[in-house]
């Protein structure tokens, strides 16, 4: 091993705002390269230009009208990208507990801006220009019943409930009136008419069926559907409307939760009786402080107590005739046991929430549900518990497809467990969202959700983080653009398990994030997760604080994470403060392949790198790049791609480091052996290197 030269120096003067003394102030936003380090790695690696692409370098890969301004952006400087990632994670978590700030914020990631500084009502007023502040509790429900064309003695039982339960109530309905015209106007019905061949009076099934026909239909295996009029449909929804409506509608249902929560601490209720009133709304359905089971879905569902069971449909809108649909479930160990699809917060062309406000509680789904957006924002937020979150199949736990799917969890040590497609997966036009606050949390994408055999028979999962677009080059030719998948998490003990395509993964013009800001993690994944793309995608992963492990005692990890990127993308990935072990075999820790750009950097800490190289007897250039800061090589193309460079950059600024990479090969394949303290090159081709650096940072 032998010492930089020259290099301790420009350590003390320029990156002393990464030392330990800073990264223990936790603060994520610390976690960025400064231009100095960045200029010394580029011009040691022969990297030429910028960090990053072009519009006109990447308007040479698959053509897609469905690229968001968004992902444009980033592919410009791949510097931007961790900070980016640390802003929408610092937002998401600095706001956890304002589900309207949430939703504007996940829009904004599809490029929709609105509902900007829509403000909470105060206590004193309604929120509305139609009822004035000073109007009464009794004088406002007449007018809920008015427009709600609520015949008489139906809700009788109304006047009986204590006047915070009585606001409660009101509240939700005045969202509900607010929002659903703007809703509506989100979906033009004549032309959705048009395009899908169906009415009003279609099945939740039919709807489901021509919403989903892109990413459900197939033929011998590949995406391919003839409902032509669903790509058209793409086009015609006025998704600012739609962020719009949703805001407003969580404003005021949230506003009055935590009107209601304040009055009852200081004065609560013993019995509440159950109501149920048909409006030309929807139905109204309150339930008592008694435990239920409910089996159907309605516009609105307020349940006052009890551990209550929950079945079938809830909170799902009907396309066309309930574009809003809204659940509250204010306290007990709750079960929610949905054996189909569309359930539990999702918005069908519409919009439909969940929020339970206290217990341990259990939610199970089919498919498209707990947090899903279909043409719609689906969203569910639980305030407090231990919580399970089961999806038998796919789409949910924050997941969209055109729209918004929301799942935050406030605290707890909450479970969740899917198949394929959930837990922050955003398709096209979509942003999907998982946030959770605190606790010792586990997500898992089972290992045997989605057994694909050109991955080896492991489970393609595109969860966890993951920006996930329609390639139909193989099929149909309709191609789609993906969008933007994000997992945060704010603080525990967490455990992340998912076998190919996970955490912080970008897909086919899409872009994923992964974010754990504090606890000692551990990571199992395999191919392109960890902060991985393939395929003109963006995947980010960073772990700021803890002692975390990666890959380790996974036996069956294979190739391709931690920091890798493949055919136009950009492959990020960021561990922060603590002593870290990683796993690792071939094309992994800052890797790149095919003409993109990839980065593993761990910035302080003593850590310990182990790990296998097998070339397998195999020259080409794919088989035989290492782990560490490297490249692939391929002949060249005669086309745009031999413009393309590809980088694949390795980092450790920080600790008494250990390099422990086993090789089957006589000779090392880096210029210089990984170790602590040293820099190494991995030249193919002045567009293809691979370069890797261990410094020790100096207070």
């Amino acid at each position: 091993m032998r010492c930089l030269y020259g290099f301790c120096l420009l350590c003390i003067i320029c990156f002393a705002f990464a030392t330990n003394d800073v990264l223990s102030q936790s603060k994520r936003e610390q976690l960025i390269i400064s231009d100095s380090l960045w200029e010394y790695i580029t011009q040691s690696a022969g990297h030429k230009k910028m960090f990053g692409y072009t519009e006109d370098e990447m308007r040479g890969y698959a053509p897609d009208e469905f690229v968001m301004r968004t992902v444009w952006t980033l592919f410009r400087n791949a510097k931007t990208i961790p900070r980016f990632s640390g802003t929408v994670s610092k937002n998401f978590l600095d706001n956890y507990k304002d589900a309207a700030s949430l939703i504007r914020s996940g829009y904004g990631l599809t490029d929709i801006s609105a509902a900007r500084f829509l403000p909470m009502a105060p206590a004193q007023s309604w929120g509305v220009s139609w009822l004035k502040d000073s109007v009464p509790i009794e004088k406002t429900w007449a007018e809920i019943v008015k427009k709600a064309d609520i015949k008489k003695g139906q809700s009788s039982v109304f006047s009986s409930y204590p006047p915070h339960v009585q606001k409660c109530i009101i509240r939700c309905l005045i969202g509900i009136i607010e929002s659903k015209e703007w809703i509506e106007k989100s979906f033009p019905s004549a032309d959705f008419f048009k395009y899908s061949g169906l009415n009003a009076q279609s099945s939740l099934e039919e709807w489901y069926a021509f919403a989903a026909a892109p990413w459900a239909d197939d033929r011998m295996g590949q995406l391919a559907t003839l409902k032509s009029g669903t790509f058209t449909a793409l086009r015609a929804i006025d998704r600012k409307y739609l962020a719009f409506g949703s805001a407003l509608l969580s404003t005021h249902i949230q506003n009055a939760i935590t009107e209601f929560r304040s009055a009852d601490s200081a004065k609560p209720y013993t019995s509440v009786k159950g109501m149920s009133v048909i409006t030309s709304l929807g139905e109204i359905r309150i339930l008592g402080t008694s435990s239920d089971t409910v089996t159907t879905s309605a516009l609105l569902t307020i349940d006052f107590g009890g551990n209550d069971i929950y079945k079938g449909r809830q909170a799902v809108t009907k396309p066309f005739i309930e574009p809003i649909s809204v659940l509250i479930d204010i306290n007990g160990d709750d079960i929610y046991l949905c054996d189909t699809s569309l359930s539990l917060g999702c918005g069908l062309f519409g919009t439909a929430m969940l929020f339970d406000i206290k217990g341990n509680d259990k939610y199970r789904v089919k498919e498209s549900g707990i947090g899903c957006g279909w043409y719609g924002t689906g969203a569910l937020i639980d305030m407090d518990g231990n919580d399970i979150y089961i999806t038998d199949k796919m789409w949910g736990q924050g997941a969209a497809h055109i729209g918004l799917g929301l799942l935050a969890d406030w605290n707890g040590n909450d479970e969740y467990t899917c198949a394929e497609q959930s837990q922050g997966m955003g398709s096209t036009l979509g942003a999907g969202i998982l946030v959770d606050a605190e606790g010792n949390d586990r997500y898992i994408a089972r290992d045997d959700g989605n057994l694909t055999p050109i991955y080896l028979n492991q489970s393609v999962s595109m969860s966890q983080g993951c920006g996930f677009g329609r390639r139909a080059d193989l099929g149909d030719g309709h191609s789609l653009a993906g969008g933007f998948g994000v997992l945060t998490d704010g603080a525990g003990d967490d455990y992340y398990s998912a076998p190919v395509w996970s955490q912080g993964c970008g897909y086919w013009w899409g872009v994923g994030i992964c974010e754990d800001r504090k606890g000692n993690d551990t990571w199992r994944s395999g191919k392109y997760s960890i902060g991985s793309a393939a395929h003109f995608a963006i995947g980010c992963k960073v772990d700021a604080e803890g002692n975390d492990t990666y890959a380790v005692g996974y036996k069956e990890a294979v190739n391709q994470y931690l920091g890798h990127a493949r055919d136009g993308s950009i492959g990020i990935s960021i561990d922060g403060e603590g002593d870290d072990i990683y796993y690792m075999k071939n094309n992994c820790g800052g890797s790149s392949d095919l003409g993109s750009l990839a980065l593993l950097w761990d910035a302080t800490g003593n850590d310990t790198y182990t790990g296998e190289y097998t070339a397998a007897n195999k020259t080409d250039g794919w088989s035989d790049t290492p782990p560490l800061g490297s490249a692939s090589r391929y002949t060249p193309f005669y086309t745009f791609r031999d413009d393309i460079q590809s980088y694949g950059l390795f980092i450790d600024t920080g600790g008494n480091d250990k390099y422990e990479i086993n090789s089957t090969e006589n000779s090392i394949p880096w210029s210089v052996k990984p170790a602590n303290n040293v820099q190494w090159l991995f030249a193919r081709t002045p567009r293809e290197r691979g370069f890797g650096i261990d410094m020790e940072m100096k207070k």
